[in-house]
């Protein structure tokens, strides 16, 4: 809008020549009698510096203002794909420490004759991410990871608790999260 205002404005300037600025009703006196004047008075309106500058002034203004928007706001796909990356690994270390039961607080429970201590591990080594746009300038993210569910069997509770373990399933987690133009929101 800018931009269009200066350029009217340096058309207005460019086709009434000097009149705004030397009393107008001069100018247009002189009109009639002096056409060869008057070429001459609009070259010299078009090389003279104030009008021109106008013009371009108001485009690197213009541009100014853009710059540090995107400067400061807008990053590149790869940008956001890397710490969709970074907040991945983030989130599964998350659940790796605060899963329950956890090696650290198995859980035991009676099975048959005997018992069976259980523990959920998340695989933080086989993380993997995928961004997909979404609309005007956020994006959603997919982060895939796995939990392990061990089992170690004893005949006592103190015997599973200190029994070796297997690994019995696997699941595989897929978390969403949302990019809202500045940060990943979960």
């Amino acid at each position: 809008m800018r931009i269009f205002l200066a350029c009217i404005l340096s058309l207005g300037l460019a086709t009434s020549g000097c009149a705004w600025f030397n009393g107008g009703d001069a100018a247009e006196a002189q009109t009639p009698s002096a056409q060869p004047q008057e070429e001459v008075v609009v070259a010299e309106v078009v090389t003279e510096p104030a009008p021109v500058p106008v013009k371009p002034a108001a485009k690197s203004k213009a541009k100014a203002k853009k710059a540090p928007r995107a400067a400061r706001g807008a990053k590149s796909e790869t940008e956001i794909r890397a710490e969709l990356d970074k907040v991945g690994h983030k989130l599964a270390a998350q659940a790796s420490r605060t899963v329950l039961p956890s090696v650290a607080a198995k859980e035991v429970r009676k099975d048959g004759s005997g018992y069976v201590a259980s523990y959920v591990e998340v695989d933080t080594s086989n993380v993997t991410t995928e961004l997909r746009p979404g609309a005007k300038g956020q994006y959603v993210g997919f982060i895939r990871y796995q939990e392990k569910v061990y089992e170690c069997r004893g005949p006592s509770k103190k015997a599973a608790l200190s029994a070796p373990c297997k690994q019995v399933r696997a699941r595989r987690l897929n978390e969403l999260i949302r990019y809202d133009g500045k940060a990943w929101q979960f």
